[in-house]
């Protein structure tokens, strides 16, 4: 079963990643991708680019800096831009991966893989509390690859 398989079947009838009715199965799979990843040679630096464009697109979100949206002049933008935000930032994480993807010269048909994954996933992403699973569930790709030796 490729990841992007396992993810839809943890997936369930959930629409968004923060109605999974139990994260377990995220974890799992965040664990083999993890493996598999340190596995085929990837390096860290390409899974990093996961890890800190999501970490980044939080902040984004939260300060109302998103590419192409306006937080409406307020400090703070309203749970409604913040929701519109995070779906523009998820859509946007994918041209990241896909860069990553096309110059990878170690582990690419992982990288390949692990795009195609975060395809899905980020299909998933409709609210501001799904792109902070989303942060979580690269948290822990990042944690079990280097958990499993990933240089």
């Amino acid at each position: 079963m490729t990841w992007t398989q396992t993810f839809k079947a943890a997936r369930g009838d959930a629409q968004t990643l923060s109605e999974l009715a139990d994260f377990n199965p995220l974890i799992e799979l965040a664990e083999q991708v993890g493996r598999d990843l340190q596995r085929d040679g990837v390096s860290s630096r390409q899974i990093r680019v996961l890890l800190s464009e999501t970490t980044a697109g939080v902040s984004r979100i939260r300060r109302g800096r998103t590419l192409g949206m306006d937080a409406g002049g307020t400090d703070t933008p309203s749970r409604d831009v913040q929701d519109r935000a995070a779906q523009r930032e998820a859509a946007l994480l994918n041209i990241s991966l896909v860069y990553n993807a096309g110059r990878s010269k170690s582990g690419g048909q992982a990288i390949r893989q692990l795009t195609d994954l975060m395809g899905e996933v980020t299909r998933a992403v409709k609210t501001f509390e799904d792109f902070k699973v989303l942060r979580k569930f690269s948290e822990a790709v990042m944690a079990y690859f280097k958990f499993h030796g990933g240089k």
